[in-house]
């Protein structure tokens, strides 16, 4: 009678974990395997432990940083070397692993940040990664054009800060420093449905250099690198970005 109880119990707190928890926001501890997604394993998972089976129920610790995606360890002379013991990044490969989802709308979703980030395209489309706008204009122009159109059917877009754009950085590559979610189907002429593009150039944030505050962070996508070099009045790239939650 006891078990059966027990078992009645689990399995609410399992429909519980699964009904209250988004699908791909493994920031929440509904997702107590560490995969990235929440389904119906999670719910077994807990179903176990409720009526006592030795289940360890793991779950990304609240506020911990997304992975930098780096694997490899180097010495002093940049050689690649075993990671064994270095104490490296490539050893350790702390935070959370990153993972992404293409919406079918033009945008894709995080699912370690929850951000939801504009595709570009090749099509001379508003999304088109050719564009260069100066750092006014990517408000006032890219940013704008985007909420009055409902673009993919929100009017929140806005220009990301310099952690933002940073979070997008795949610290393992370099040519399109960032993950394939944002650099595949390439085509002359394609749209943000076939397609995902990130230029090698740099990209605005919204967030001005207050050393010099006639210029803004830039993050370049060639090699993942931070720019403070740019003013205002030159011209970047924009990809936006709208909280996704």
């Amino acid at each position: 009678m006891q078990e059966t109880i027990s078992m009645r119990a689990a399995a609410v707190l399992a429909t519980m974990v699964l009904s209250t928890s988004s699908a791909n926001a493994s920031s929440i501890c509904g997702d107590v395997n560490d995969s990235n997604t929440i389904n119906t394993t999670d719910a077994l998972l807990v179903l176990k432990k409720g009526v006592g089976q030795q289940i360890e129920l793991q779950c990304s610790p609240p506020g911990q940083f997304p992975a930098t995606g780096q694997t490899t360890c180097y010495n002093k002379t940049g050689a690649v070397i075993a990671c064994a013991g270095t104490g490296q990044d490539g050893e350790f490969q702390k935070g959370v692993p990153r993972s992404f989802t293409d919406n079918g709308d033009g945008t894709v979703t995080d699912n370690v940040t929850e951000l939801m980030w504009e595709k570009l395209s090749d099509d001379g489309s508003i999304h088109d990664w050719a564009d260069r706008y100066k750092w006014d204009d990517a408000f006032a122009v890219k940013i704008a054009a985007l909420n009055t159109t409902n673009f993919a059917g929100y009017n929140d877009w806005r220009l990301p800060n310099l952690f933002e754009l940073q979070s997008l950085i795949n610290a393992e590559v370099v040519g399109a420093a960032t993950y394939g979610a944002f650099w595949n189907n390439y085509s002359a002429g394609c749209n943000v449905m076939t397609c995902s593009l990130v230029h090698s150039t740099g990209y605005w944030t919204s967030t001005t250099f207050k050393d010099r505050e006639s210029g803004a962070w830039v993050v370049e996508f060639f090699d993942g690198d931070t720019d403070a070099g740019y003013g205002k009045t030159d011209t970047a790239a924009v990809r936006a970005v709208r909280a996704g939650s």
